[in-house]
């Protein structure tokens, strides 16, 4: 991975626990301005957590016990609710993965676009439309200007989620965080949603925390990606080191269980056997090592910890000498 000298982004062994269990255990990772990182894995394994706390949106029961969030030289882990508001929406926003949930079916859509754009920059209602319907053209948005006046439920699934993308970038934020962005999109929508990122990405020098469980939108916009596994990183890398050789059993199951154009008709799909585990039955060894094919009872005894493969590639394995058979896992 490509680590930044000046990231816009550090997060440093953030550790979250909810009823004494580190159910996100000593996560770091950087992103610099104008880059994609990614986080994947299963449903579980901390990555919307790992969100919440860098917008200081932690659920009552959860609670950030060590770590930092650096904003360039602001630490957010420990700022007051009063500052972060501040921040929130104006320097650091975010994407919710269900737009339907999250949008006010009983406020017009201008209007929800444009309050966050008013209470940053106290400028008058009028103003702050203005900006809200350019921001529907920025989306893609047709017709803006009736668009603003129409209610959630009056629009389709693709057009709810480019207003949380407006509502996300109305003060132009440096750091976006996109919280599976594309689900329940129609390929179509999703092509456009992924564009218009890169639009950011590449325009804005926006940095962006793509949350995904789909290996094809990561292989399309991400530069980095961190492989989460029941609340720690299993393996980080630059996007095409890890997709042309995983060091890590669990990236590569992830890998195979992709369905490929070449697969011969009716094959059955591969998977990954058990399930990611609760937080409290997390054991002191490595926590995927109940379900992983190369696991040794070191494996059991011991949490390994992430090292250094080489040109930016981390894995926290006690088998990366056995990589031969980690790739024929993922065959």
């Amino acid at each position: 991975m490509d680590v930044a000298a000046n990231p816009l982004l550090s997060v440093d062994r953030l550790t979250i626990d909810i009823a004494g269990a580190h159910v996100v255990d000593e996560v770091s990772f950087t992103v610099a301005p104008g880059k994609v990182i990614a986080l994947v894995g299963e449903s579980g394994c901390g990555k919307s957590l790992t969100s919440y706390a860098m917008l200081g949106l932690l659920p009552p029961a959860a609670r950030r016990t060590e770590g930092r969030i650096m904003l360039e030289n602001v630490d957010l882990a420990v700022i007051s609710e009063r500052r972060f508001r501040k921040v929130r929406g104006k320097d650091i926003s975010i994407i919710f993965q269900e737009p339907s949930a999250s949008l006010d079916p009983l406020t017009t859509v201008g209007e929800q676009i444009a309050e966050a754009y008013r209470v940053h920059h106290g400028v008058s209602k009028t103003e702050a439309f203005e900006k809200a319907r350019q921001m529907l053209v920025d989306v893609g948005i047709p017709d803006p200007g009736r668009r603003m006046y129409q209610y959630p439920f009056e629009l389709s699934g693709g057009m709810c989620q480019r207003i949380m993308i407006s509502i996300a970038l109305i003060c132009g934020p440096r750091v976006l965080i996109a919280d599976e962005p594309t689900t329940a999109l129609d390929v179509t929508i999703q092509a456009q949603i992924l564009d218009l990122m890169k639009k950011l990405v590449a325009e804005r020098g926006t940095a962006i925390v793509l949350i995904t469980h789909d290996m094809g939108v990561v292989a399309d916009i991400a530069d980095d990606v961190a492989v989460m596994y029941a609340g720690r990183i299993a393996e980080i890398a630059p996007v095409h080191a890890l997709f042309r050789e995983p060091k890590h059993p669990y990236t590569a199951l992830l890998l195979a269980s992709v369905p490929k154009l070449d697969d011969a008709p009716k094959a059955d799909l591969a998977t990954i056997e058990g399930m990611v585990p609760n937080p409290s039955e997390f054991g002191v060894g490595c926590r995927f090592a109940d379900r992983c094919p190369l696991a040794t009872d070191k494996c059991r005894l011991e949490q390994p910890s992430l090292v250094d493969c080489g040109n930016g590639h981390r894995s926290a394995c006690w088998h990366i000498d056995r990589l031969a058979e980690i790739r024929k896992v993922a065959t």
